[in-house]
């Protein structure tokens, strides 16, 4: 009796041997099976635990966070009267991700949603007037008391349009707009345009509204891709956009024509936006 139970312990303690040796193998396999018959996912032993690492010394930088994100917009102090204008060519999608992605836009904002409730979501931010669809109100002449248009250039290395900076004072959740003209040199009627917006937001192209968000948008770079005409010249964009979360607010947009090239930003200074003259004016208004 005894005999059997020293050989149950000593084929136990075989096992355990075995597995501790190959338990990443092991583990490959099985996971392996499961997954050729559709119910495996990442299966897979942590041993990190085992690995000895050399001791490291945390440094704290002061602010370092801050200094981290302001690197991701700059906001430009000039007057703004029209919508920056970017110019895109056809590029190479090997390059470097923040380039593929149109950087100059003016923004106006933010308007605060605090008196709809604590609890901000879809339906009741996309209600809001600021949340309005139509494009048509968007005005660089007509502005609402107490704002004004400013001009921002995206810095960040994804591409991202960075409210949670762009306004870092605030501290509620808010609404606002920005808008952007990029100029091409040929039509592409059927070009795509890859939309993230973090977390609320309605699209317009050239007075349209393409895009409107929903629960299940992806919150993420390219999160969704729509096909829309752009004209030889320029184009405008305006994204009205909301946000539940004032430190997770961001926008991501650009172009590729139907064959997946992207339409990139031309290394080149974005025109600025230049006001007439007055014996300008007086010509338009004239006519």
């Amino acid at each position: 009796m005894k005999s059997r139970y020293l050989i149950f312990f000593l084929i136990f303690l075989f096992l355990a041997v075995v597995f501790t040796l190959l338990r990443n193998p092991i583990s490959e396999a099985v996971n392996t099976i499961l997954i050729a018959i559709g119910e495996g996912r990442s299966i897979r032993v942590d041993n990190t635990d085992m690995v000895k690492r050399k001791t490291e010394k945390n440094v704290k930088v002061k602010g370092g966070a801050r200094i981290a994100v302001a690197a991701q917009v700059r906001i430009f102090p000039d007057k703004v009267t029209e919508p920056p204008v970017n110019l895109l060519k056809e590029g190479k999608a090997g390059r470097k991700r923040a380039l593929l992605f149109p950087a100059h836009w003016a923004v106006l904002g933010c308007f605060e949603l605090n008196a709809i409730g604590r609890k901000l979501d879809l339906k009741t931010a996309l209600e809001q007037e600021c949340m309005n669809p139509e494009a048509d109100g968007v005005s660089f002449q007509m502005v609402p008391k107490g704002f004004e248009w400013k001009r921002i250039q995206s810095m960040s290395s994804d591409g991202r349009v960075n409210l949670s900076e762009t306004f870092r004072r605030n501290q509620q959740q808010a609404a606002a707009w920005l808008v952007a003209e990029i100029e091409v040199e040929k039509d592409y009627p059927d070009a795509r345009m890859l939309i993230g917006i973090l977390p609320f937001g309605r699209v317009f192209l050239n007075g349209r509204e393409v895009f409107v968000s929903t629960p299940k948008t992806p919150a993420r770079s390219d999160g969704v891709n729509l096909p829309v005409s752009l004209k030889k010249g320029r184009n405008r964009i305006v994204v009205k956009t909301a946000a539940v979360n004032p430190r997770s607010w961001a926008v991501f947009v650009r172009f590729t024509t139907a064959k997946k090239i992207p339409l990139m930003p031309v290394a080149e200074p974005v025109k600025k936006a230049v006001a007439p003259s007055p014996a300008k004016k007086a010509a338009l208004s004239a006519k």
